[in-house]
C-alpha cells in the first residue's frame, strides 16, 4: 500500500526558536497596527482597504519601527493578506 502522508517534525536549534518567536511576534504586532489603523480610518470616513494600509505601513515601518529590519519582510507583509 502506498504512503499517503509524511510526518515532518521540526527540531529547531535555540537560535531558530528565538527567530520563530520574533517572526510570530512581528506578525502579531503588524496585525494589531493594521487593525488599529483600520478602525481609526473607518471611524473617520471612507472605508480603508488592505492594500492602502500596507502602503501606509511600508512608508513608515523602518523609520518608526527600525527593529523590523531584523525579521524577514514576509513576517510583516503576511498580516495584510490575512
Amino acid at each position: 500500500m502506498p504512503t499517503l502522508a509524511h510526518k515532518i517534525r521540526l527540531d529547531p536549534m535555540p537560535d531558530q526558536i528565538r527567530y520563530f518567536k520574533q517572526a510570530a511576534g512581528t506578525a502579531r504586532f503588524v496585525w494589531n497596527w493594521a487593525l488599529a489603523e483600520w478602525n481609526r480610518q473607518y471611524a473617520a470616513g471612507p472605508h480603508p482597504n488592505a492594500q492602502a494600509l500596507k502602503k501606509q505601513f511600508n512608508a513608515i515601518k523602518y523609520e518608526q519601527f527600525p527593529w523590523l529590519r531584523n525579521i524577514h519582510r514576509d513576517a510583516h507583509a503576511q498580516p495584510f493578506a490575512d
